[in-house]
């Protein structure tokens, strides 16, 4: 009977070598740093984050194993540069474009809302964390960031205000994914 249990395992290890069918999955994360600091002065003043997956060697090495978007966050401290409150939203155009104005980016159909709003209060700055970034995605965000991951690994990402006047900074601004893959 010992000698089953030991053989059992044996075997269907063997079996899967000889087959060359691995179940293997895991998870990876990539970092962007977004501009430092990313200033947006307000409606005609956009400034835009270029993606580009492709750069990253973990993305690359898993890219055709990609299977689900475990969790994403905008980590950075975000500053009013306005005496009123804000609420500010980060938009994906799924194509490298370099919008500057905010009529140019609502002009774009292909445009999605991933986050926010995020609200701070006039003149002030708050550092965000993991868990209150990450709760500011939208399944359809997420479905969005996906959707790309999977596609060409290359979008664009805005943050803007949600109602005019707006002007904000963030300083040390990192966008993260973290990915769901395997075989």
């Amino acid at each position: 009977m010992k000698n089953l249990r030991l053989s059992l395992p044996s075997l269907v290890l063997a079996a899967l070598t000889a087959s060359g069918c691995w179940l293997v999955s895991g998870q990876f994360t990539v970092s962007k740093n977004l501009p430092d600091p990313l200033t947006v002065g307000g409606v005609t003043s956009l400034v835009s984050a270029q993606i580009d997956l492709t750069t990253e060697s973990e993305y690359k090495d898993h890219k055709d194993d990609l299977k689900g978007l475990v969790d994403c966050a905008l980590l950075g401290t975000f500053t009013n540069t306005l005496g009123t409150a804000l609420s500010v939203e980060v938009w994906l155009t799924p194509a490298t474009t370099n919008y500057t104005t905010e009529a140019g980016l609502n002009g774009d159909n292909t445009r999605v809302k991933v986050w926010g709003a995020f609200n701070l209060a006039g003149n002030a700055s708050r550092r965000i964390r993991w868990d209150e970034s990450a709760a500011l995605f939208s399944k359809t965000g997420k479905a969005a960031l996906l959707a790309e991951a999977k596609g060409d690994g290359k979008f664009t990402l805005y943050a803007k205000g949600a109602t005019a006047p707006y002007a904000f900074q963030v300083d040390k601004g990192v966008a993260v994914v973290v990915i769901d893959a395997g075989k």
